[in-house]
């Protein structure tokens, strides 16, 4: 993990920090996290601050997947948690989607969507194809299981709370993507969410997307989370213990929004000013309003063409594999259209008292003020970065990837 170019700056500037760290291997589905004893002594020890953001982040993982390390894995971390003698804050990084079902999301722990030890005990004695089958019905309108796990995730918290002599705040994060200037600007090591979406349109992968361009995809720089959770801490330390637990958007629609056409709008000429040398087809980016309009159009410009180009590879003996990759494709696309057709309304008011109680260094060196943003700057940043970082395509194979592009 240390060779990560993520951490060149640190390892350049300051060698004796990765001393200071001590790794421990843990399991989040198992009892005490897999912790060896003498790992949880020496945690119960010397941590003060916990934060939990181990998850499953896959929208389309199994419901017995989801629960058991979204549900019953807060379970564990707090049976750990409350094991620790020196702990006085515990973060817990959620999502800002755990209420998708509403288009106002507040800065509150709504009530559960369900019996969370109930649901658990039913999913222990059913098997996977049994889970599968009543999953929908369960959702009860959720877009996937990650939100409806990640809410249950913060029923569980709330239901504990009580019991625990630790303050616990809870982060609800919207789409993160790549950095804007921390720890490297553009860092993105994922293809999930807006990162995969870009990446499919500049590869040529992508052809068109089913999406209401002029709502706002709510997207926040990959440092800010992190600043945030060290802040919400260092803020939970200064105050006294509140009846509730108090809850941290982490949204730019309420307060600096960015609409899908921007966002294709700037992308777009990127995509031909710095192509990528891994491109299948040219780049061409249609967004379509019409769940119809959309089918028709993937079929004539994704799978049509796909089929027909391994029908040759067949002939000619190369081994195909545009209609498998079409295919990951198109699951991706319709893994994210619940969010490319629906829009929310987020509270920031906890935010931003948070960034007011800041002194003006700090606000500067913890930034997660999604007002500071700017679009344009970031935009260039974050393409540039997912070309370099995700996709392996620095910008040495420029001139190359021009030339095939001409071709």
């Amino acid at each position: 993990m240390a060779a990560l170019e993520a951490f060149d700056n640190i390892r350049q500037n300051h060698p004796e920090f990765f001393s200071k760290v001590i790794p421990v291997s843990g399991d989040i589905s198992r009892d005490e996290l897999g912790i060896s004893p003498q790992d949880l002594q020496m945690m119960s020890d010397t941590v003060s601050v916990a934060f939990h953001c181990a998850a499953t982040v896959r929208f389309d993982e199994p419901l017995k997947r989801a629960v058991e390390l979204n549900v019953k894995g807060v379970k564990r971390m707090l049976a750990v948690c409350k094991n620790l003698a020196n702990l006085e804050v515990l973060i817990h990084v959620s999502t800002a989607y755990v209420n998708a079902i509403r288009s106002e999301l507040d800065e509150t722990i709504y009530e559960p969507l369900c019996d969370v030890d109930d649901l658990i005990s039913m999913l222990d004695w059913q098997d996977d194809q049994a889970a599968n089958s009543i999953t929908k019905s369960l959702l009860n309108g959720n877009p996937n299981t990650y939100t409806f796990s990640k809410s249950l995730g913060e029923t569980v918290l709330n239901n504990e709370a009580g019991d625990v002599d630790f303050k616990i705040v809870i982060i609800r994060p919207s789409i993160v993507s790549a950095s804007w200037k921390e720890p490297l600007p553009g860092w993105v090591d994922s293809l999930g969410g807006t990162t995969g979406c870009i990446a499919g349109f500049a590869t040529g992968i992508f052809q068109t997307m089913y999406c209401h361009t002029k709502m706002a995809v709510d997207m926040i720089p990959g440092e800010f989370p992190v600043n945030l959770m060290v802040t919400s801490a260092w803020d939970a330390l200064k105050h006294k213990r509140q009846h509730t637990i108090p809850t941290v958007f982490l949204a730019s629609t309420g307060l600096n929004p960015v609409t899908w056409d921007m966002l294709r709008n700037a992308m777009y000429p990127l995509m031909y000013e710095y192509p990528l040398s891994k491109a299948v087809w040219l780049p061409r980016v249609s967004f379509k309003d019409n769940i119809f309009h959309h089918r028709v159009d993937q079929f004539f410009r994704q799978i049509g063409p796909a089929y027909l180009l391994d029908g040759a590879f067949h002939i000619c003996g190369k081994k195909p594999f545009m209609v498998r990759l079409h295919r990951k494709a198109m699951k991706l696309v319709d893994c994210v259209q619940f969010y490319t057709t629906h829009e929310w309304r987020t509270r920031s008011d906890n935010t931003c008292a948070l960034i007011q109680r800041m002194n003006t260094i700090d606000r500067a060196i913890f930034n997660f003020d999604s007002r500071t943003i700017v679009w344009d700057e970031y935009f260039l940043t974050y393409y540039l970065g997912m070309r370099k970082f995700a996709l392996k395509d620095g910008l040495h194979t420029l001139l190359a990837a021009k030339n095939r592009m001409k071709r």
